[in-house]
């Protein structure tokens, strides 16, 4: 199978086409932005032109024989009209929103680290509209999204943010599961799962399942 990968940045859409390439099918990437604080700015005071951006990627993916859409970028996914963008596009999206909505239902308190506070509002809103009964709470980490594009070891980001005592304070609160809200964090997700002792949530498996059955 043939898809598009979209993401925020060249560096999280390259890392949705590694994961893509990893699982045995072919990929073709397009980023919205250059950096992750331009995309940034773009979801918050440009949106109509990000969504178009976003749209017209998807489009030109298409027409190099994309099969399907992977959005592999949460915040990019609640900072534009996705419901439009995907009427417009020919093909089957799926963003990791999708993900959380489907297993929504399966948890009563869920913790989030996402790439900014938008992102994190997006996700909460996504889980709430299929289980109204869910308590959703975490952070927003911007910096911690620029640090992994710099390249920085993940042990060094892991121990210089103090992502255990973040994590350790989620689960303090109660947590059932931990969301990686952010798809850049899987870079980090190693240090993650061995400091943590609650289920992570890493929606890139399950979206990819969602495209292989609707291809």
């Amino acid at each position: 199978m043939k898809l598009g990968v979209m993401a925020g940045t060249p560096v999280d859409t390259q890392m949705g086409v590694d994961y893509v390439i990893s699982k045995g099918h072919e990929a073709i990437g397009f980023a919205c932005s250059k950096s992750a604080p331009e995309q940034n700015e773009m979801q918050i005071l440009h949106k109509e032109e990000l969504l178009r951006i976003a749209i017209n990627g998807c489009l030109d993916m298409v027409k190099q024989g994309a099969e399907g859409i992977y959005v592999y970028c949460n915040s990019l996914s609640g900072a534009i009209d996705m419901d439009r963008l995907k009427k417009e596009v020919p093909v089957c999206v799926v963003t990791p929103l999708d993900i959380y909505k489907m297993c929504a239902a399966d948890y009563k308190r869920l913790s989030v680290i996402a790439a900014n506070g938008q992102s994190l509002a997006a996700i909460e809103k996504t889980i709430l509209s299929a289980n109204p009964e869910c308590v959703v709470f975490g952070a927003g980490l911007l910096p911690l999204v620029v640090e992994i594009e710099k390249g920085t070891p993940s042990r060094v980001i892991y121990d210089s943010f103090q992502l255990k005592k973040l994590t350790d304070s989620f689960v303090a609160i109660g947590c059932d599961a931990f969301i990686l809200g952010c798809t850049h964090f899987p870079y980090v997700e190693k240090e993650i799962r061995e400091g943590i002792s609650v289920e992570v949530i890493n929606p890139s498996d399950a979206m990819l399942e969602v495209l292989e059955k609707n291809r």
